[in-house]
Parts: C-alpha cells; sequence; structure tokens
C-alpha cells in the first residue's frame, strides 16, 4: 500500500466497486461498510492536517484503514441497540451540550475581533503593564553561522569581526550570509540567552560573558563549526521596545479582549434571561 500513489489507490477500489448493481455510490469512493462511504475528498480534506514530511500515499492508507476500523465499530454499536442505552444517551446528551457551547463561546469571542486587536489597544497594553513586561532573564541577538569546514569558519569569523553594528554592518552579515547558505538565528531577533545555544556544551556561559561586537573563537562542536558574534544583550529587568515584542503583546492583547467579550455576553443573556423570569438561583 506503501508504494501506490493516492490516485492509483482511488482507482483501485473505485474498479472493486463498480458493477455491483444492487446500490448507487460515488463511483470515486475509496472505502464502503455498508452503505456509508469514504470518498476521496474526505480524504484529502483529513490529509490536509498530516505534516509535510509524511509519505502522502501511506498516510492516505493509514486513514482509510482507521475510518473503516471505526465505521466497523459504530454500526457493530447500532446494531446491539447501545444507542438506546440509558448511559450512552446522558453522554451523547453531554457531549451535544459541550459541543454547541464551545461552538458558541468560539463564535461570540472572535466575530468581533477578525482584523485581530488594533495598534492603539496594543499600545495601551503595553504602556499599563509595562512592569509585567519586564525580562526576568537576558535576551541577546546575535549574528550565528555553522559551518563543516573549519576554513571557511575561520574566514567567515574574520570578516564578521571586521562589521559594525549599525545597518551596514547588518547588510553585510545578510549579504555574507546568503553566499555561504547557512541557516542561524535571524540577527534582527532577540532570543532568551538561557536557550540560544543550550545544546552546545559550555557556550551559554561563554555568551553570557561577551560584550556588543564581541566575536568568540571558532566553536567546534561535533564536526560543525560555529562563528558567534553577540550584536546586542537586554539585561534582567529591562522592558523591551514595544516593536521587538509586537507579536507577544497582540497574541496578549487578543486573549484580553476575547475575556472581555465573553464576560460581557454572558452578562447580557444573564440580564435577557432575567428580564424573561427564566433564570432563577436559589
Amino acid at each position: 500500500m506503501k508504494s501506490c500513489s493516492i490516485g492509483a489507490l482511488y482507482l483501485l477500489v473505485s474498479l472493486l466497486g463498480m458493477g455491483c448493481g444492487k446500490e448507487t455510490y460515488p463511483v470515486d469512493f475509496v472505502a464502503r461498510v455498508g452503505s456509508s462511504v469514504l470518498t476521496p475528498e474526505d480524504v484529502r480534506r483529513s490529509l490536509q492536517d498530516q505534516t509535510a514530511f509524511v509519505d502522502s500515499a501511506d498516510a492516505a492508507s493509514q486513514i482509510i484503514e482507521r475510518w473503516v476500523t471505526n465505521e466497523l465499530l459504530f454500526q457493530e454499536a447500532l446494531s446491539q441497540g447501545l444507542k438506546s442505552d440509558e448511559q450512552v444517551q446522558r453522554l451523547l446528551a453531554d457531549n451535544e451540550r459541550s459541543v454547541l457551547i464551545s461552538a458558541l463561546v468560539n463564535k461570540m469571542t472572535t466575530e468581533d475581533l477578525e482584523g485581530g486587536p488594533d495598534d492603539d489597544a496594543i499600545r495601551t497594553y503595553y504602556e499599563q503593564n509595562r512592569d509585567q513586561l519586564a525580562l526576568r532573564e537576558p535576551y541577546v541577538q546575535v549574528r550565528h553561522l555553522a559551518f563543516s569546514s573549519p576554513d571557511s569558519a575561520a574566514i567567515f569569523r574574520k570578516s564578521v569581526s571586521d562589521m559594525g553594528l549599525g545597518d551596514l554592518g547588518r547588510a553585510q552579515f545578510s549579504r555574507l550570509a546568503s553566499v555561504y547558505g547557512e541557516d542561524g538565528p535571524n540577527p534582527d531577533t532577540y532570543y532568551p540567552q538561557s536557550q540560544l545555544f543550550s545544546t552546545i556544551p559550555g557556550l551559554v556561559e561563554a555568551v553570557s560573558t561577551m560584550r556588543p561586537g564581541e566575536t568568540l573563537p571558532v566553536v567546534n562542536d561535533s564536526g560543525r563549526y560555529h562563528v558567534i558574534q553577540l550584536v546586542r544583550r537586554l539585561e534582567i529587568g529591562t522592558v523591551p521596545a514595544m516593536e521587538l515584542i509586537i507579536d507577544d503583546l497582540r497574541a496578549k492583547v487578543s486573549i484580553q479582549l476575547r475575556k472581555q467579550l465573553y464576560a460581557r455576553q454572558v452578562q447580557q443573556l444573564r440580564t435577557r434571561a432575567q428580564s424573561r423570569d427564566e433564570l432563577e438561583i436559589k
């Protein structure tokens, strides 16, 4: 099954299903259990949630097998009359309530926030919560590339050491990085100092003693040669500029606004129910 393409899989199952003459089903269904069918569109929708690194034919096979198993179990449960069981009925009712409540809460807290919080709301939150936004650990901005050749790393280190920390140096580093084609942290982004190089022994400590503009000697870690220059450090207690944490601020403000919308709309429901004499708490 792994070696089959999704298209071939669909065709094979479709051909097997043709010519029965007993009941009409979608021509291109990929699996059938009784009168229930799984279509290629159903599989495609499920595949959209799969990781890009999973072989698509293999993933499709798993989706089909899972659907067949679940449908066999579902139909057997119906045939045994479990849908009429009192406990099952109670669980179904509870699940229906939960799904409907969840859908309503999602609708209530998102329909007025489609564009996200505006700049004024974000700035207001930033100004009102500066104390809570102060850093609890140092954050650093670094220029970093890794190489498989120590000679290439040494040459690159010399070039980086001669660069300034301003716009010209940033442009020079970007050009060189694109030439070497090596990946590294975004040099325009701040990262927690304790996490940035935590997988390389001793490197967190080395970075913690660096001064802005300083470049470490080439670091050899398991055959990879790292060139690291500190651009800036934000110490503990620093309140970052709003632009540096704008995405985090936007997420926090969105959560705050959703909570406010939820509380306001629930209060409206309470008021409406009380006005109709439909709410009584003893």
